[in-house]
């Protein structure tokens, strides 16, 4: 009887995993690790992938008690194409948990850096509360602000792997008549100067380098369709308070000649705004300032200035200097080209509603802040606002 225990003891050994109970070490590892151990196992091997894509529901339940979150935001979880909630994997936790972590250290980060921390005058005082309530509302207007750059980088990767549909080359050809026919209208003095066939030639370049604009303006509009009234009031706030804030970086860090824009839907700035990827947007509003543009001890010279948010702001120069060249003079092609993806986001009818009702709200907010100020200006002590 001893002997044939101790066989099925043996036969038991040899039938067990040679390192123990995979699924439980992966279990172990992954919900005591962070999220770029959960990625690099999913890289491992395919019995690695089937154990985590098993054990999928218990890891993201773990990952998001460790991060002390109970429930996503559902405007961050909307996948940008479809408007519908996105599955909740590995994959999309990772992401997930990233945006929701850099939106709350952006929008705790904008307000102060646009409306000031503190005044000279003592009896000023900032009421926290209302800072704190309007940083969650443009935590949300950054999750709309995300999906945007989403929807342009997904339009950029598809303009050169999808051959043009039919539907798509009709609207091109309607965009080129209607384009062609602003001839008629041209002052006479240009005409002389441009024929009406460079005039086609150049509507014509102009219509294909800038068609993937319309194409990103067109998801935008339909993927704010899912957005609900305060959730687009959300997100013209964060894009008003973005604007401005990097209004300031681009007077400090940019060449002497630059200028505002003046027309929202034509801005640089928002196009700028809409197309930059979470990571991106950190660098830019994050980075420490202070340490920036400093002059080499060694030399004087202008180009020896050291700046850390060029590389950031490299497309928005090259789109203010309007880079690529088309082939035209004194002409805003490029600046309209570019309003075929902001026009749809931010500034169609529904859009200029939004926006103002943004301006109201943020006026609001402002005041509710700063209550020393407002009382200084009730009691008629203050006269103009530094």
């Amino acid at each position: 009887m001893r002997v044939e225990i101790m066989r099925s003891t043996d036969t038991a050994k040899q039938r067990a995993p040679p390192f123990g109970f995979i699924a439980d070490i992966l279990f172990q590892v992954i919900i005591n690790g962070d999220g770029s151990t959960v990625l690099s196992l999913c890289l491992l091997n395919k019995a690695t992938y089937d154990t985590i894509r098993l054990l999928e529901p218990h890891i993201c339940k773990w990952f998001m008690r460790l991060h002390g979150v109970n429930a996503f935001d559902p405007v961050l979880t909307l996948c940008p194409w479809t408007g519908e909630q996105s599955a909740l994997t590995v994959h999309t936790l990772i992401r997930f948990l990233y945006r929701q972590e850099l939106a709350c250290r952006l929008s705790l980060h904008i307000v102060p850096s646009v409306w000031g921390t503190c005044y000279d005058d003592e009896k000023a005082e900032v009421n926290f509360e209302v800072e704190l309530k309007l940083a969650k509302r443009l935590e949300r207007g950054l999750y709309v602000l995300f999906h945007m750059a989403d929807i342009s980088r997904g339009a950029e990767r598809q303009k050169y792997q999808k051959a043009s549909l039919p539907s798509l080359v009709t609207k091109r050809l309607t965009m080129l008549v209607k384009m062609l026919d602003e001839y008629s209208d041209f002052p006479l003095d240009q005409r002389k100067i441009m024929s009406f066939e460079e005039h086609t030639n150049h509507v014509y370049t102009v219509v294909k380098w800038g068609y993937s604009e319309a194409e990103i303006g067109k998801r935008r509009r339909e993927f704010r369709s899912h957005l609900d009234d305060q959730t687009e009031i959300d997100f013209h706030c964060t894009v008003r308070m973005l604007r401005e804030l990097l209004e300031r970086m681009l007077l400090r860090h940019g060449p002497k000649y630059w200028h505002r824009d003046t027309r929202n839907e034509q801005s640089v700035i928002s196009w700028f705004l809409l197309k930059q990827p979470p990571r991106t947007l950190a660098k830019l509003l994050l980075t420490p300032q202070d340490d920036c543009c400093h002059f080499d001890a060694r030399s004087t010279a202008s180009e020896s200035r050291k700046c850390c948010f060029s590389d950031p702001l490299d497309d928005y120069w090259d789109a203010w200097k309007d880079i690529p060249s088309l082939g035209c003079v004194d002409c805003d092609c490029k600046r309209r080209v570019r309003s075929w993806s902001v026009k749809p986001t931010l500034m169609d009818a529904r859009g200029r509603e939004f926006n103002r009702a943004a301006e109201r709200y943020l006026k609001e907010m402002w005041s509710q802040r700063h209550v020393g100020l407002q009382q200084a200006f009730t009691r008629s002590i203050f006269t103009t606002m530094v």
